[in-house]
């Protein structure tokens, strides 16, 4: 079960990332290596129309994991993804009446 208890809307993004590491040389020859042996992705969530007893469950959560310092679980198409949020990326703000948006950016880390 996750840690993260919302889940995102339908509108996310993933980025997948291999971590090739690519070393350049005076004679022109480059030599590539992957870094790791699995493909680690990057996530843009979106969480629209929410209300204001979520908003202040997620920014206590958010606040208790100090950003990127923290990894926990959240569940994205059907499985949960340990990953932590990259630093920066969490924005909210209030889209009506007791309706509140957020999104941030999720990297998925090697558990």
């Amino acid at each position: 079960m996750a840690d993260f208890p919302y889940v995102a809307d339908f509108n996310w993004k993933a980025k997948p990332s291999y971590g090739v590491l690519r070393s350049k040389f005076e004679n022109g020859v480059e030599q590539r290596r992957l870094k790791r042996g699995v493909n680690l992705r990057t996530f843009e969530l979106v969480f629209n129309n929410r209300n204001a007893v979520e908003m202040d469950a997620v920014l206590d959560f958010f606040d208790s994991k100090y950003e990127s310092l923290t990894a926990f679980s959240i569940f994205i198409n059907g499985e949960d993804v340990t990953g932590i949020i990259v630093e920066g990326t969490f924005n909210h703000g209030r889209s009506g009446p007791n309706s509140y948006d957020y999104n941030f950016r999720f990297e998925e880390v090697l558990a």
